[in-house]
């Protein structure tokens, strides 16, 4: 037997008796909401609160150690995702989906902690590398040669990175939350890159799209190169100094002076020459720690004196141009990546 209570009413009284029944009462279950993760809007907004506390970094060398850590990523992620992990799991290093660790012969671990991104939805999904280098492969047991996949990986994926304008949220995760499965082959060990491999690849990508120039003697006002616009008008030449025998310098520069073309700074005339200047070299200074190469002193110098110019005249890098800087950083990783 139970008890419960009840309530009769009589005009405007109200009266309770307490009565005994043989009804159980009904259990009370706990009801556990499931985990439907930050919104893609939540996500945006984190990421672009991080990109204006770095504008803040008035120190240069503090800003190029804050902005190493999305150098890794920018390889597979723009810039508003690589900043996104990182905040998420700090001490990632190479990041991909559950269905992207298999092509690379892994699994994700049960309950492994998932990092959320955002993706673009309603436009075909640029493949990831995993999913490249399978069909590759495929194709080359099939016996085609390497100018037949590299047409038909052109037609069969996005790789021109089409723009979205509609976003989800999406889980990837860190190798160290995966586990080999077996009788599968597992990531290649990284090779290193020599300079003048590097740079040989990178002018013929540079060559694809600008006019390109080598002149042992250019120097002009000091500086080790320079973006013009070409003869005709309708394009941009990269003049850079190559000396025989020099590679670090002149692929440093070359990455600067692509960055210059890619960021349309002799077309853009909203953004001082400073700011330009610092655009460009903290998008060298990331290519080049992606890839092993370290810039930061030349790189530091450099943005402090162009920051120091700008700041003289009230201006200074936004948020706006931080994401600029990782999304160019990340289009030329993605370039060189290609050719290695």
């Amino acid at each position: 037997m139970t008890q419960k209570w009840i309530t009769k009413k009589k005009g405007t009284d109200s009266k309770h008796i307490q009565i005994e029944t043989e009804r159980k009462p009904r259990e009370v279950r706990e009801v556990h909401l499931k985990d439907i993760g930050p919104t893609p809007g939540q996500l945006e907004k984190q990421a672009w609160d991080i990109l204006g506390d770095l504008s803040k970094v008035t120190k240069v060398d503090q800003l190029l150690l804050q902005m190493k850590k999305y150098s890794g990523t920018l390889g597979n992620y723009s810039g508003e995702n690589s900043v996104l992990i990182h905040m998420q799991d700090p001490n990632s290093t190479i990041v991909r989906s559950a269905t992207e660790w298999k092509y690379y012969g892994r699994d994700v671990k049960p309950g492994a902690h998932k990092i959320s991104i955002l993706f673009p939805i309603g436009i075909p999904q640029k493949a990831g590398p995993g999913k490249l280098k399978d069909f590759m492969e495929k194709k080359r047991d099939e016996g085609l040669s390497d100018e037949a996949i590299e047409q038909l990986v052109k037609e069969k994926f996005n790789l021109e990175g089409d723009i979205a304008y509609h976003f989800g949220v999406g889980s990837v995760y860190d190798i160290r939350n995966t586990e080999s499965i077996p009788g599968k082959p597992q990531i290649p060990a990284e090779e290193t890159i020599k300079a003048q491999t590097f740079y040989k690849d990178l002018k013929e990508i540079a060559k694809k799209h600008y006019v390109v120039e080598e002149d042992p003697l250019t120097g002009v006002h000091g500086a080790r190169g320079y973006t013009a616009h070409s003869s005709d008008g309708e394009g941009q030449k990269i003049v850079v100094m190559k000396i025989p025998g020099e590679d670090v310098n002149v692929l440093h520069t070359l990455i600067h002076e692509m960055s210059h073309a890619r960021l349309d700074h002799l077309n853009r005339k909203d953004i001082p020459r400073g700011i330009a200047e610092s655009e460009a070299e903290l998008s060298t200074y990331l290519v080049g720690a992606h890839f092993g190469f370290d810039f930061k002193d030349d790189s530091g110098a450099y943005i402090k004196g162009w920051l120091d110019d700008a700041r003289s005249h009230g201006k200074d890098l936004g948020k706006e141009n931080l994401d600029r800087v990782l999304n160019n950083a990340r289009w030329l990783i993605n370039e060189i990546s290609g050719k290695l």
